[in-house]
């Protein structure tokens, strides 16, 4: 299954713009009902295409390409019933840095740049083979509730343990390529993150888990593009600061103790009743969809789910 669909007659030497294709069904994506298209699903397809767009021009066709660089900047809530596009422009002709910018009706919604570089393969990592625990058919996972999800089985991360002076750890589960074949592998780090963000927040700052997370932006950066040999942890440092309702989370990404990576996660956390009025206020009801008229219809929507 896509997530994204191209129009050819858009595509031009140095640029390509794609419209953004959702699917309910997805379950890496869609967890559950969501009144706007998630974050993730918009930066899935921005590093998808970029990945196609080298490989169209014979730039990337014979080699694997990984993330060096992701930096995100999201300027509002990408709206449902409404086409979105992402178009994507080379810096340079014939490079892997791209600027990104992601329209709807006339809106940029997000902007930033990502950079690829060549890798011996596209895995994000490996795991060597361990017996599972007798008794036990799948390693510990942290609380659905806490990372804003419904199903245990999207969790990507292990339970958060405290390591240091506002530090918190946990670590990155098995590759899931075999659920999501379909979804990029720097998508599925960059959700590994934010679930490690999501529940260290709640954590930390004693954040109530009803409350809505708004994504403000997303910079990542990989010193090492090589397929890492074991699964990464994720430590998250915060500030000592507790019931921060908008701020930055800082996560760094080791491999078996060496840092490979970092990224630094801004979101705002708005109590359920502000979020209702908010969102009122951004549409008007000529513009919400038969769903979001009725919500009854598909159910309540979940808590945090503007996390996405």
């Amino acid at each position: 299954m896509s997530t994204h669909t191209v129009n050819p007659a858009r595509d031009t030497a140095r640029s390509r713009i794609s419209k953004i294709s959702t699917d309910d069904s997805h379950t890496f994506f869609f967890d559950h009902p969501l009144d706007h298209i998630p974050g993730m699903l918009v930066v899935d397809t921005a590093l998808r295409q970029a990945e196609d767009m080298a490989a169209r021009t014979g730039r990337g066709a014979a080699e694997p390409l990984r993330v060096r660089a992701l930096d995100l900047a999201f300027n509002g809530l990408c709206e449902r019933g409404s086409d979105a596009f992402v178009q994507l422009t080379e810096g340079v002709p014939g490079g892997r840095a791209l600027t990104v910018d992601v329209h709807q009706d006339g809106t940029s919604v997000c902007s930033g740049s990502l950079r690829l570089e060549p890798a011996p393969r596209r895995e994000l990592f490996t795991e060597e083979p361990q017996e599972e625990p007798r008794g036990e058919s799948r390693p510990a996972r942290a609380p659905a509730e806490l990372v804003h999800k419904r199903s245990e089985d999207n969790v990507l991360i292990g339970p958060l343990t405290r390591t240091g002076d506002h530090v918190y750890t946990t670590v990155m589960l098995g590759p899931p390529a075999h659920r999501w074949p379909d979804v990029h592998p720097a998508t599925v780090l960059v959700e590994a993150i934010r679930q490690t963000a999501t529940a260290t927040s709640h954590t930390a700052w004693d954040i109530p888990t009803d409350w809505q997370y708004i994504l403000m932006s997303i910079r990542l950066a990989l010193s090492d593009t090589r397929t890492w040999p074991a699964a990464p942890e994720l430590r998250c440092r915060v500030s000592p600061l507790k019931g921060r309702a908008r701020g930055g989370i800082d996560i760094d990404v080791l491999v078996r103790g060496t840092q490979v990576g970092h990224m630094r996660l801004e979101a705002r956390a708005v109590p359920p009743a502000a979020y209702r009025r908010m969102r009122e206020a951004q549409k008007s009801p000529a513009q919400k969809s038969p769903a979001q008229k009725n919500p009854s219809q598909n159910g309540p929507a979940r808590a945090g789910e503007a996390a996405r």
